[in-house]
């Protein structure tokens, strides 16, 4: 495979790296060499340095070893490099990730890779930021404990208001400690970008390409066509075999197509692939005014059995189920949110999922 212009794998001297053998490493990965890969790596024992190496991106280009590997399909370095920690996910200066090069490049055994390590690492995310919800619900558990038997305790009472005197002496009230207990980390909170939806600088890029957030960091990017578009055969296609056909309570009475549902519309793509199915009825949810505003400007709200609900998946989708709307097809790609948000739309979403030949899948 070719290289691009801004990627001269022979010619480039990586710039800028504080770190011991940075240039050999960038050019190991991008030139396929896994001897001299696991060679630099083996004589870096310090676990810290190590991962710092697998995930140094250039200051010039903004290319990372993962980049560099995945655009030339090299399968078992992406897979050192992602063991050895580098994020599947850092973008370069060119708004693109190792999982848009390998895209272009049709290298698909290291997309197919890229994008089950990425799942991998949402599902523990997600299992650790649950394990981190329940212990704090078990220490709240306690000290609602705890001044339930205060209250009902005159004596545990006078020895909590000594407390409170004391620590008052020493400068610190409890208002210190209310402010202390507000400031819940990220991790802890319903999402990972809480404040996303009320972020005024969301952006498209020109070329329609990159949705990106108030830090920079891609909402959704043009390498997911292909597993969007793949998604949306399973979902919209298949129509003459669609449950929609049936006139039972709560089916479609158009047929032909079938009843879709997606979550989070971003740069359109599963939802343009479904309108190539010619749905019988297509609802996209979209929570942020931007995207919202640009699919107005696009159009969407005027194609054929085409229905925007503008709000969060939890305000809209109680609505339809109150409507008796059904789907034979529903996606779920929002952004900013758990695996513990997944977890509450798995419920809500089996209620409008028409049975037993509805299909339900997620990015």
């Amino acid at each position: 495979m070719e290289s691009s212009d801004n990627d001269n794998i022979t010619s480039t001297s990586y710039s800028s790296s504080l770190l011991p053998n940075h240039t050999a490493f960038m050019k190991a990965c991008a030139t396929g060499d896994h001897t001299t890969l696991k060679s630099l790596l083996n004589s870096t024992p310090d676990p810290t340095t190590r991962r710092l190496l697998s995930a140094q991106q250039d200051t010039t280009s903004g290319k990372s070893p993962l980049i560099l590997a995945a655009t030339h399909g090299h399968f078992d370095i992406c897979e050192t490099l992602l063991h050895e920690g580098a994020p599947w996910n850092a973008l370069d200066r060119f708004g693109k990730c190792a999982g848009n090069y390998a895209t272009e490049g049709e290298c698909w055994e290291v997309v197919n890779l890229l994008v089950e390590y990425a799942t991998s690492a949402e599902l523990i995310l997600g299992a650790s930021i649950r394990l981190g919800m329940k212990e704090d619900l078990d220490r709240q558990k306690v000290v609602t404990t705890e001044m339930e038997d205060t209250i009902n305790n005159p004596d545990q009472m006078s020895k909590c208001q000594k407390t409170d005197d004391d620590a008052s002496s020493n400068g610190k009230t409890t208002e210190d400690d209310d402010a202390d207990t507000s400031n819940v980390p990220v991790s802890h909170q319903p999402c990972t970008k809480p404040d996303y939806l009320t972020q005024s600088n969301v952006r498209y890029n020109a070329a329609n390409t990159l949705l990106l957030d108030n830090d920079d960091d891609a909402v959704m990017m043009e390498w997911e066509r292909p597993l969007m578009e793949a998604h949306a055969s399973f979902l919209a296609g298949n129509a003459l075999n669609a449950s929609s056909n049936s006139n039972e309570e709560g089916g479609s009475d158009v047929k032909g197509g079938k009843r879709v549902l997606n979550i989070g519309f971003g740069l359109g793509i599963i939802d343009t692939a479904m309108q190539s199915y010619n749905p019988s009825l297509h609802v996209i949810i979209e929570a942020h005014p931007t995207v919202y505003n640009k699919m107005i400007v696009d159009g969407w709200d005027k194609k054929k059995n085409v229905r925007i609900c503008f709000g969060r998946w939890q305000d809209e989708l109680p609505k339809l189920l109150e409507e008796g709307v059904m789907f034979d097809g529903i996606f779920y790609d929002t952004y900013g949110e758990h695996f513990t948000d997944l977890e509450d739309f798995h419920e809500l979403m089996a209620k409008v999922l028409d049975k037993p030949n509805g299909i339900y899948s997620f990015l």
